[in-house]
């Protein structure tokens, strides 16, 4: 979505075409429909009530991203812990540009209706760390590994229990330290349960 208006040259001021002839113009965009990241991200945390719970990973290369081949994996920690207690392999492709949805296989059907993957395994609450990898490589963390913040992280519409954070569109890269503290204010959006 774009908007144009001509400039003729005083700040603030913009011209409208009032004679009834429609300007033209061409855009090229990428065909493929991605761009120039490098590799995924999380885009979404679903963390609602019961098992309503989904991940959703954004892929802003300019090439689909095969999941099983380059060995994909979410895990859980609960609680504070240092190690994972689920991991999930990924499994399919995630086109440039496009999302994928990893999902409980218990949440509600509006979560299933948009899933690509589910699981049974247990997933996690407002207070448990989320890491996406590829191969052994940390590409993405919700949370501080380690570190248990109470019921969550942040406050507000802006926190990791029954609510749903969405990485704010100028975002490029996941954060790749599963130490560091985490604050959800500075790359989410809150949005309700």
């Amino acid at each position: 979505y774009l908007k144009i208006y001509p400039y003729n040259g005083n700040s603030g001021q913009n011209n409208y075409k009032t004679d009834g002839l429609v300007p033209t113009m061409n855009v090229q965009t990428s065909s493929s429909g991605g761009g120039n990241l490098t590799d995924l991200f999380i885009s979404e945390y679903v963390e609602g009530t019961s098992n309503n719970k989904a991940i959703e990973i954004f892929n802003g290369t300019s090439s689909d991203i095969d999941l099983t081949a380059n060995v994909y994996k979410l895990e859980f920690y609960f609680n504070g812990a240092n190690t994972a207690s689920t991991t999930i392999n990924l499994i399919g492709t995630v086109g440039a540009g496009n999302v994928f949805v990893i999902a409980s296989s218990s949440a509600n059907s509006t979560i299933l209706n948009v899933a690509n993957q589910t699981s049974s395994a247990a997933f996690f609450n407002g207070n448990d760390a989320v890491i996406l990898r590829k191969g052994t490589a940390i590409i993405d963390v919700i949370g501080q590994v380690g570190f248990n913040p109470g019921t969550e992280w942040g406050s507000g519409l802006i926190s990791s229990a029954d609510n749903t954070l969405r990485r704010i569109e100028s975002t490029t890269q996941g954060d790749t330290n599963p130490n560091d503290v985490f604050d959800p204010s500075i790359e989410w959006t809150g949005n309700p349960t």
